[in-house]
């Protein structure tokens, strides 16, 4: 789940980051809870947060959903994103997938990148929705360029292995680098992609790939064409 931040009311919000970063959750809530009362969708999301997970505030699923509804009422994707991993998890609306299909939906056509990845994942398993692995692949490749790193890391796996069709052969190129851009990101996973696609290079090929994967993040992912 995720944490909102508003410069609408930054002394409040700045405490409760401070606050929740020490582990004073019930000072988090405090500070959160006097801008979500104010109607700042960014404080209801991050009160609905402290309600699931039951941080300076008993856990309740319910008041979370409420505060995540009015946040997400308010057009915040990260809030419609949170309702679509708390019914996704079974916390709410039965578990019903497909109701997190149209939050993620929602989320990723205001270009949320965790929600563009997470409806690609659910593509690729066909859960709340029919299976479909081109349509998940494009969601991971749009994911990868709004810097996702899961994103990142699947469209790498996806070009190393040739999964997608039977007839088609792996790209190597490309799965070296996306898995190198997820693992520049942090993304550990990615180093195994990397090795298995480096068994086909040469060592010239794989600093010049490296490079572009750094020129690709340092253009905040306009500039990642290697063809």
């Amino acid at each position: 789940m995720l944490v909102s931040l508003s410069s609408a009311f930054s002394e409040p919000f700045t405490a409760g980051l401070t606050a929740l970063s020490r582990e004073h959750a019930t000072t988090a809530f405090r500070a959160w809870m006097k801008v979500a009362e104010k109607g700042d969708p960014e404080g209801q999301n991050n009160v609905a947060f402290l309600y699931e997970r039951g941080l300076g505030v008993a856990q309740d699923y319910k008041e979370a959903e409420a505060w995540y509804m009015l946040a997400s009422a308010q057009g915040l994707p990260s809030a419609k994103h949170n309702l679509a991993m708390l019914t996704y998890k079974g916390h709410i609306n039965n578990k019903d997938w497909r109701k997190s299909i149209e939050w993620l939906k929602e989320a990723d056509q205001l270009g949320f990148a965790p929600s563009t990845y997470m409806l690609g994942a659910m593509y690729m398993r066909g859960e709340g929705i029919f299976k479909d692995r081109d349509q998940a692949s494009e969601l991971f490749k749009t994911s990868a360029k709004l810097g996702e790193v899961r994103g990142q890391y699947m469209v790498g796996y996806i070009y190393q292995s040739g999964m997608l069709h039977p007839d088609e052969k792996s790209d190597y190129e490309s799965g070296y680098f996306w898995s190198a851009i997820a693992l520049m990101n942090g993304f550990e996973k990615a180093r195994s992609v990397m090795i298995k696609a480096s068994l086909r290079m040469t060592d010239e090929k794989e600093a010049a790939l490296i490079k572009a994967g750094e020129n690709c993040i340092s253009s905040n992912y306009k500039n990642c064409d290697i063809s």
